[in-house]
């Protein structure tokens, strides 16, 4: 069991590993739990549209995201956060560059790195999974682990991404899960700046390419409406370590519930008849096909801040622009938690879960 006084997070992918960075550097004694599992953050493009954010008082804080990335790598050491081109399809605009420049964070660099930053940091982990929503006892939370271990911490965040509906169910019906499924080559085939394809060729100076317009948002907002599954296709890439990110789909269920793994075979099919549209020759890079479930809130916000009615329990979670958000957001939170500000800072955000 561990010491009274330290603050729990629960999830180790971009939410919980940024968050936990800022609580340790505001004096927190901070444990973070890995699930070991695939998340939404190692299969992302990790691309940084800090000019595309939502509007209301959160997109200006948007802007701050490069900033807040070049700060995190001066103090961690290299996260994978690079400047790179952009080239987007469809939409009938007469140049495909788009401007300002756009950034990247490359998730394969991010995830290695993770491990020795938080340790360095000083952040506890912890292998496993919680088993229940935390439970309150006298001296704050208590989590059960599938070690059979109980886990006591006086303050716990739920950072666990589509896993935070089922460790508090009272959550806004806002937040929701789908799937996403990419194909994710580990080796990039090998590509030539000389390729007859344009896509290619960019995928050879390392560029990231995706639609103009990507269908993806609109989905989520239908997600309360839905009477029944549907997914959609967002053709493109993005450079991935030594290989790519190729393509993406999305699918979303009614209701709260993401159920179980859609078939992949299928969802492969209609990711790479969704590319050839693009380009064949895209459609018959190979993968392997990767999926993960993803959270997101349908009203384009995420929630960040206390569960009402349940003093120390705290959500960071449902990210549209993940790379983005969390940056700006995790040291505003981080001060509401070390009670160093009020959450009325987050509360003008419109990210509030209650």
């Amino acid at each position: 069991m561990s010491a009274p006084g330290r603050l729990t997070i629960v999830g180790s992918g971009l939410a919980g590993s940024l968050l936990a960075l800022e609580l340790v550097e505001r004096g927190l004694a901070v444990t973070l739990i890995d699930a070991e599992e695939a998340t939404a953050t190692a299969f992302s493009y990790g691309g940084v549209a800090w000019w595309a954010g939502a509007p209301g008082p959160l997109g200006p804080l948007l802007r701050q995201a490069p900033a807040r990335w070049r700060r995190l790598q001066e103090r961690h050491g290299p996260l994978g956060w690079r400047r790179c081109g952009l080239r987007l399809h469809g939409g009938g605009w007469g140049s495909s560059q788009l401007r300002p420049p756009f950034a990247q964070v490359d998730t394969a660099v991010l995830m290695a790195a993770l491990p020795r930053v938080l340790a360095a940091a000083g952040v506890e982990r912890r292998r496993g999974r919680v088993m229940a929503p935390p439970q309150p006892v006298a001296a704050g939370w208590q989590l059960e682990l599938e070690s059979g271990d109980p886990l006591l911490a006086e303050q716990v965040v739920l950072a666990a991404g589509a896993g935070c509906r089922f460790l508090a169910p009272a959550l806004p019906v806002r937040l929701r899960a789908s799937w996403a499924g990419v194909l994710a080559q580990p080796i990039r085939a090998p590509l030539s700046t000389a390729s007859a394809s344009p896509w290619l060729r960019h995928a050879a100076r390392r560029r990231i390419v995706q639609p103009r317009h990507w269908q993806r948002p609109a989905l989520e907002a239908a997600a309360p409406g839905l009477e029944e599954e549907r997914w959609i296709v967002d053709a493109g890439f993005a450079p991935w370590g030594e290989g790519l990110l190729l393509g993406q789909i999305s699918l979303v269920r009614p209701g709260l519930d993401s159920g179980e793994p859609p078939p992949a075979a299928a969802m492969e099919e209609h990711l790479r008849q969704g590319l050839t549209g693009l380009d064949p020759l895209l459609a018959a890079l190979p993968g392997p096909f990767r999926q993960v479930p993803v959270a997101f809130c349908s009203n384009g916000l995420p929630l960040a801040g206390p569960l009402p009615g349940a003093a120390g329990l705290w959500v960071f979670s449902g990210f549209g622009g993940a790379f983005a958000q969390v940056p700006v957001l995790a040291p505003v939170l981080a001060d509401v938690i070390a009670g160093v500000a009020d959450p009325g800072g987050l509360a003008r955000f419109g990210v509030l879960p209650g």
